[in-house]
């Protein structure tokens, strides 16, 4: 699914409907994300609240997060840390979906206390 700020955007001249906005799809509704995005749009949306609680639910619910690397403003607003199930989509995929096939549970303690 793709899930943009807007419902309609425009990417290369071409207007894309997205199957989901920011504001009204949460990150639990997938089981990891993909943020592909260019320079400009990454830094807007690290000024986006919705896109940060985006981010931000997402790694508190230990999903796979597969960043291009203009995300990385993103990332950092987010709080975001780097770990094994924070990967780099640079071209390549392959760690993002070994990453994606599971919950990352080490992540856990840093999110969290547990009892």
């Amino acid at each position: 699914m793709l899930i943009a700020p807007k419902r309609n955007i425009v990417v290369g001249g071409q207007r894309v409907t997205v199957d989901g906005q920011l504001a009204g799809t949460p990150s639990c509704l997938f089981d990891a994300v993909a943020i592909i995005v260019t320079e400009k749009s990454g830094k807007a949306l690290a000024l986006d609240s919705s896109a940060i609680q985006f981010v931000q639910d997402a790694f508190g619910h230990l999903k796979a997060i597969g960043t291009s690397p203009r995300a990385q403003s993103l990332l950092l607003r987010a709080g975001v840390a780097q770990d094994p199930g924070t990967t780099a989509i640079d071209g390549e995929f392959d760690a993002f979906l070994m990453a994606a096939a599971e919950r990352q549970w080490d992540r856990e303690t840093s999110v969290r206390m547990l009892a």
